[in-house]
């Protein structure tokens, strides 16, 4: 006579090969560009410790800066646009399921 309550069973998430397409090749493309970033970083150290004698060392440091910039800031901003796209078509797709259930 001891009854064990039932407990809901959890939905099995199944995933959604658009979306993960998606975040793959946002993965690819912020690699890509911290590769290309980093590239840069190194090329405008090389101009600015006169390795690259025609070169003015001014020029370095711009492309320090620029490789810095596409290291550090750029991929954030790029996942940042990614996720608020991604919450975007959520919140439409509850809105839109909403006005289906009236």
């Amino acid at each position: 006579m001891n009854e064990v309550p039932e407990t809901p069973k959890e939905q099995e998430y199944v995933p959604d090969p658009v979306k993960e397409k998606q975040a793959k090749a946002v993965h690819f493309t912020v690699s890509i560009i911290r590769l290309l970033g980093l590239a840069l970083l190194m090329l405008g150290i090389a101009i600015a410790m006169d390795r690259l004698p025609p070169t003015p060392p001014f020029a370095g440091y711009v492309l320090i800066a620029l490789g810095l910039l596409q290291v550090l800031f750029i991929p954030i901003w790029i996942i940042r646009q990614y996720v608020k796209a991604r919450v975007a078509e959520e919140e439409i797709a509850k809105r839109d399921g909403s006005k289906n259930d009236e």
